[in-house]
């Protein structure tokens, strides 16, 4: 008996309210006998961390007394299942039915839901697993009881942290045989997942920026020794440049997956000086920021995605005529013509794993006069906190029904929420020198969080969100084997399309 799973119209990736549609396909050499044929949808976040039980050990006996053991999680955000053959209606528990020689195929729909299913108790007992005598899964469900949960939004599929932090999303078919002398068939493929973007504000003006102040020390008696010919380079003024450098993002600052970064960068002038400042170099990195927790253990996991790397420009900034205070806008054709690579996830935050961005700005400047730019150069750091969007915007039906449900009360429905949209004012550390105020507009408030689903239960009622499918490597689609007995999660290997983050360990 070999066992396919084929699927319908395939995409680079699903999202929430997406159809999987497909066909089980069985082909047999001989007769067999099968008592069901299950097919079920299943999304995992697994952590695991090591820890010593005695931290506190001290002298020659810490490493006696100190042992090292290991902490894990594994929630199952998503589980559904649907048996395909015998049907529900007409087959009964237990029977035993005879496929003949050939090839079977079964059918099967699913819709992917918008938030995760590992709080709800109903399916924490259904995906911990049978073992021998139903220990398994006795084992399961007090794990899984011991764990927190929070009910969020699917996060998106992530690996880069081989054994250590995954999140995971398969297919899996289970063919059933009543002798216990012949093992269940299995078969598992994966596929990769990004959820749809909460809700975003109404486009305005208003900017948050980070500023930074800047003056070029005097080099006055510094001149050149004498050239071929004799002649010597024009004196430096005694009153170097002095000015502003804007970073400026659209408030909130929002970055959306596979887009130019939406940066703007002004020169303002507040000093007189006949010198000209020239724009030499800037380097624009992405920090992701990745909060692995096992068991009350945490580990911060730190990637960085070079976006922007400009080097040996001398491009002038404005005139040295230009009246006090005046603001020069940089060329952002320079850096807004590269995207976000297709490895960055969207920010999420999910039972055992939170992912979340800074923008890091590095600008260098000098100054002089034409064919005679200083050795003087000064790099200016800026960062701000950023969320990073997957930019499948909610369906419109979607967002009228989540404005038109009825209230109920608190005690009666419990919060089931989109993730949060982010605050238009963007916090910094004031003690900090690589945070400078960062201002966004004060009318702007934070924002609640998206609105509760009951969309779970009213989601077939929706299409599916009608956007552009973008490059995501999140994981790579696998045809694997079956899993074990005890549930074990297919083993996928990292898609490299596209450029990836680098940090300690990767």
């Amino acid at each position: 008996m070999s066992v396919h799973i084929l699927l319908d119209n395939p995409h680079n990736f699903y999202t929430n309210l997406d159809f999987i549609v497909g066909r089980i396909i069985l082909s047999l050499t001989a007769d067999e006998n099968v008592s069901a044929v299950v097919v079920k949808l299943e999304g995992e976040s697994r952590t695991l961390l090591a820890q010593t039980s005695n931290p506190q050990g001290l002298g020659p006996y810490a490493r006696r007394d100190s042992r090292q053991t290991i902490a894990m999680e594994n929630h199952k955000i998503l589980y559904k299942v649907n048996q395909v053959f015998p049907s529900l209606e007409t087959g009964e528990a237990g029977m035993a039915y005879t496929l003949r020689a050939g090839k079977h195929e079964y059918p099967f729909r699913f819709k992917l839901p918008f938030n995760n299913g590992c709080a709800d108790p109903q399916n924490q007992q259904i995906a911990a697993g049978s073992g021998f005598a139903g220990l398994g899964k006795a084992l399961g469900d007090m794990q899984q009881m011991s764990y927190m949960h929070v009910k969020k939004t699917l996060p998106p599929s992530l690996t880069g942290f081989p054994g250590e932090a995954e999140v995971r999303y398969y297919i899996k078919v289970t063919v059933q045989r009543p002798s216990i002398f012949k093992e269940n068939r299995r078969r598992t493929i994966g596929f990769k997942f990004l959820p749809i973007e909460p809700p975003r504000p109404a486009p305005t003006s208003n900017e948050a920026f980070a500023r930074r102040q800047y003056s070029f020390g005097n080099m006055v008696g510094t001149a050149k020794k004498k050239g071929m010919f004799g002649k010597m380079p024009t004196s430096l003024s005694d009153t170097p440049p002095k000015g502003d450098l804007d970073a400026r993002l659209p408030s909130p600052p929002i970055l959306t997956c596979n887009e130019p970064v939406p940066l703007r960068l002004i020169l303002r002038k507040t000093a007189e000086s006949p010198e000209q400042v020239y724009f030499m170099g800037l380097q624009v990195n992405l920090l992701g920021s990745t909060e692995v927790r096992a068991q009350g253990v945490n580990r911060m996991e730190t990637s960085t995605w070079v976006l922007t790397s400009l080097t040996g420009l001398s491009l002038p900034v404005g005139k040295p005529t230009d009246a006090l205070r005046s603001e020069t806008l940089l060329d952002s054709n320079l850096w807004n013509q590269t995207p976000l690579p297709n490895t960055v996830a969207p920010s999420f935050s999910t039972c055992n794993l939170t992912r979340s961005y800074e923008l890091e700005l590095r600008v260098t400047l000098g100054y002089g006069t034409p064919g005679n730019i200083q050795p003087q150069l000064i790099t200016l750091p800026l960062r701000f906190h950023v969320e990073v969007y997957s930019g499948i915007k909610p369906p419109a039906a979607l967002i009228t029904a989540m404005a038109s449900r009825p209230v109920a009360p608190a005690a009666a429905v419990a919060p089931v929420q989109l993730p949060p949209r982010p605050s238009a004012v963007t916090a910094t550390n004031p003690a900090d020198p690589l945070y400078p105020p960062q201002l966004g507009s004060t009318q702007v408030g934070a924002f609640d969080e998206a609105p509760p689903s009951y969309e779970d239960a009213m989601a077939d009622e929706i299409t599916p969100a009608d956007e552009p499918r973008r490059e995501y490597s999140g994981v790579t689609d696998v045809d694997a084997p079956g899993l074990d007995e005890k549930g074990a999660a297919p083993s996928y290997g990292a898609s490299q399309n596209g450029p990836g983050p680098s940090g300690p360990g990767r």
